[in-house]
């Protein structure tokens, strides 16, 4: 079954399709991880047909399974990540490091007893790690936070490997499951630090996810009012979390929504929705065009220097060198600096006039002048806004020659986009953002190469209450 979900808002926003994978089973697939060119998850379908362990409620308990990607969107059947990795108890979140050669997963700690002696008994679980050495996962060791009366998983490395963001019910947070902190120093995992009551509430709050653009994903049964797992982002501003936003639709739905992770340029991702009546993993994926090494965009000013160097030699005294520029402005100077108003052609001239009666005696130079707009996509829009404002961008004035647009894409900068040659936006938390606008060109014949075209710019976003 496909279901495929739509958001199109032509104000603020996301442009983002989402698509219920074709690896989904009927058994639950849970909390994807970025691995190699594909995906780790966890799951409850057997692997071994012979046997298979379960919880104390008789659920099936889950192992780590990964699965490749064939081209965009298309991917290869699922199969068991590691049989190093998978016990007879439960595997669960993981987050890979950027080389694929270090895995954090969750697992339940209890885990030297043989089957044969185990006990049908809750037990807690942590984070453990291992390394890819001699073709398989080894090095298997517990992250030196996990408690044996408290529970610790659903790791999530930074991008850079400095950061590991993960949850814990451990005494001292705020209730049910916090997020939590630790930085890596001198090569050792530092005491975690819970990220509060801003982020953290008496629920749980789990499946943490730092983006590279240093935006913090989770969701939270707290924070909404509807009780069910919502997602959610912040960002850290001088050390302090700020207030968690709602994602909108196709990412959260009226069931659970939970553990989105997104590549470098959020125009790609996965997340867990049971919209469809089981847990599945679901693909984002922008519908607008990224557009990449776009130049910086510069200003029409307009502004020129008018200079002649072979002038008649005339008495200063009853007359006066005197530029006409063409657009009503007269100014008495061999040597004149003016900024015309738009683009257009003119005709610039410098006279010898007479000071008292200000006639024409004689026109030393005449030219036919072009202004011309900088040969480039254009982005009209404030250059300060406030948290909260709603303002307007406008990509009309884009001139580029011999390129009739098509299409207008905007990047906000904050992993929102839109279409539309004016379009509108707010955004969430101050900071300083880089504005894209891209374009594409109507082809007249049908074998005409594609083209387009783009251009960036920062805007500065401000704390009204500052």
């Amino acid at each position: 079954m496909l279901i495929v979900l739509s958001c199109f808002q032509l104000s603020s926003q996301i442009h983002f399709d989402a698509k219920r994978l074709s690896f989904n089973s009927s058994a639950k697939e849970l909390a994807p991880a970025f691995y190699r060119n594909g995906i780790v998850f966890c799951s409850d379908m057997k692997y071994d047909f012979l046997m298979s362990y379960t919880d104390l409620d008789n659920n099936p308990l889950t192992n780590l399974y990964q699965v490749d990607q064939k081209k965009p969107g298309k991917f290869d059947n699922p199969r068991l990540m590691s049989k190093e990795l998978t016990t007879y108890l439960f595997e669960g979140p993981s987050t890979l490091s950027r080389d694929g050669k270090t895995i954090y997963f969750t697992r339940s700690i209890d885990v030297s007893r043989s089957i044969r002696n185990r006990q049908r008994e809750d037990t807690t679980f942590g984070i453990f790690i291992a390394t890819w050495t001699g073709g398989e996962w080894a090095n298997l060791t517990q992250f030196r936070f996990n408690g044996p009366d408290y529970n610790t998983g659903y790791p999530s490395l930074s991008s850079d490997g400095t950061l590991l963001f993960f949850c814990s019910d451990a005494p001292g947070g705020f209730g049910g499951l916090d997020i939590y902190v630790s930085r890596l120093e001198n090569g050792r995992w530092g005491p975690p630090v819970n990220l509060g009551n801003v982020i953290n509430t008496p629920e749980n709050e789990v499946f943490p996810f730092l983006h590279s653009s240093g935006r913090l994903y989770f969701a939270s049964r707290g924070l909404t009012q509807r009780g069910d797992l919502d997602i959610y982002y912040t960002v850290s501003i001088d050390g302090e979390w700020q207030k968690p936003v709602a994602m909108t639709a196709p990412f959260n739905s009226f069931r659970d929504d939970y553990g989105l992770i997104l590549n470098a340029a959020s125009d790609t991702g996965y997340f867990v929705s049971d919209r469809s009546g089981s847990a599945d993993i679901y693909s984002a994926y922008s519908v607008i065009p990224t557009f990449t090494n776009c130049p910086d965009q510069q200003e029409n000013d307009y502004c020129f220097v008018f200079y002649e160097s072979h002038n008649n030699e005339v008495d200063t005294a009853v007359y006066a060198y005197e530029w006409d520029l063409g657009d009503g402005t007269k100014i008495r100077a061999l040597e004149a600096e003016h900024c015309f108003a738009k683009p257009g052609t003119y005709l610039v001239q410098l006279n010898i006039v007479d000071k008292l009666t200000r006639e024409v005696l004689l026109s030393q130079t005449s030219h036919s002048f072009t202004v011309k707009k900088i040969e480039q996509a254009y982005i009209q829009v404030p250059d300060e806004v406030a948290v909260g404002d709603v303002f307007k961008l406008d990509g009309k004035e884009t001139y580029l020659k011999d390129f009739t647009i098509d299409s207008y894409f905007w990047d906000y900068g904050d992993g929102y986009r839109a279409s539309g040659p004016e379009t509108s936006h707010t955004y969430d938390f101050p900071g300083t953002y880089n504005l894209t606008l891209g374009v594409t060109h109507k082809k007249t014949v049908e074998d005409e190469p594609d083209r387009r075209g783009c251009v960036k710019r920062k805007i500065v976003i401000v704390d009204p209450q500052k």
